[in-house]
């Protein structure tokens, strides 16, 4: 007997045995598919089995590709602009989970009928299970890498730089002492006048600090007002017995605060002041115009102190209302500065430092990996 008469032989039997066996319905679904959306259906089959199956539009003219894999990643049909395709057989040579997918391009709603069956090869696949479910696979990883780890420890020696405070002081500063003539107003010269005080810039260096704690002023009118502040340094020095030039005026001890009250006349002619803070506003003062200012008064003498304005200039205004006599005004200013004196000390010092080696090590990692494979 020839090869080609048992080949044919062979296709006949196969042909009948495949005949004997009913197509067995896995699913008849719909799907419907909107833009750029996939459907992935899952199943598996036996060894042997025929894949049979059918798709037909129902909404749409077509889809854009009907695909058949052999998972993971074996394709084994592919058809494109999809219409409607009849009884299509696939061979399954491999059991396992097979995955058919449907994808459309259109801008509009599609809507397919799927139907698919499969011809077992014999009685003993006919009740195979073409469920699937899910395998966790885990794979062990690996990875080297390096660690260091403290041995011992060793001593450094070191110097160390440290700026430290040697003292502090309280300095006192004479801002301003003038005798300002004020007109009175029927003179032909202005019965106002202003005057300018520029408190100092703090110093600061790596071994001086400086800053203005406050200041001091008195405004006094006449001989009266004179004698008055005489008095005043008398009284300070006495209460300061030497012990700190601190007290060397009356206004350095107001200005720190160890002064509280000092003694003013109580006849004499006036003087209206007022503390303005800036050049603009001086200028407004002596024109009769509408001026800002922190400070006024009226008196034969008056004193006073400021810690919250302590940089910049400002500016004191006198006035005179008495419409003959002009008068002779005392105009003092005090400030009270902190300075701190530094020096830079140099120490001898000690410090542990690790001793390290460096480990190779070798981590132990697990990971889990979920795949669909068939149920049975």
């Amino acid at each position: 007997m020839t090869k080609k008469v048992l080949f044919g032989i062979l296709i006949i039997i196969s042909q009948n045995l495949f005949a004997s066996q009913k197509p067995i319905l896995v699913t008849e679904s719909t799907i419907s598919l909107n833009l750029d959306e996939t459907e992935e259906l899952f199943f598996s089959f036996a060894e042997g089995d025929i894949i049979e199956f059918d798709f037909e539009m129902v909404k749409g003219k077509h889809i854009k590709e009907v695909e058949v894999y052999e998972m993971p990643n074996n394709k084994i049909f592919a058809d494109f602009k999809v219409q409607k395709i009849s009884k299509k057989q696939i061979h399954i040579r491999n059991k396992g989970l097979y995955k058919f997918k449907f994808y459309s391009s259109s801008l509009t709603k599609r809507v397919g009928k799927i139907k698919i069956f499969r011809i077992p090869a014999d009685e003993s696949t006919k009740k195979f299970n073409t469920n699937w479910k899910w395998k966790t696979i885990r794979d062990t990883i690996y990875t080297p890498y390096t660690i260091d780890s403290i041995t011992g420890y060793k001593k450094i020696q070191y110097k160390e730089k440290v700026r430290e405070l040697v003292k502090t002081e309280n300095i006192e500063d004479i801002l301003f002492n003038k005798s300002q003539r004020v007109h009175s107003y029927y003179n032909d010269n202005r019965s106002s006048t202003y005057l300018r005080v520029d408190l100092p810039n703090p110093m600061v260096s790596d071994l001086k600090e400086e800053r203005l704690i406050a200041w001091a002023y008195w405004i006094g009118v006449g001989q009266e007002a004179q004698q008055a502040y005489k008095e005043n340094a008398r009284a300070v020095g006495e209460l300061a017995n030497g012990v700190s030039a601190i007290y060397g005026t009356p206004l350095a001890g107001l200005a720190v605060g160890t002064v509280s009250e000092l003694l003013i006349p109580k006849t004499g002619e006036d003087v209206f002041y007022t503390f303005l803070p800036d050049y603009e506003n001086a200028e407004k003062f002596i024109n009769g115009l509408e001026y800002l200012q922190y400070d006024t008064g009226k008196g034969v003498a008056a004193y006073g102190k400021n810690s919250n304005i302590t940089q910049g200039t400002f500016y004191i205004g006198l006035h005179n209302d008495n419409q003959i006599q002009g008068i002779d005004v005392d105009v003092k200013v005090v400030s009270i500065k902190e300075v701190k004196t530094f020096e830079i000390v140099e120490y001898d010092r000690e410090r542990e430092e690790p001793i390290t080696v460096t480990l190779n090590k070798t981590r132990m990692d697990v990971k889990e990996t979920k795949i669909r494979v068939p149920f049975e």
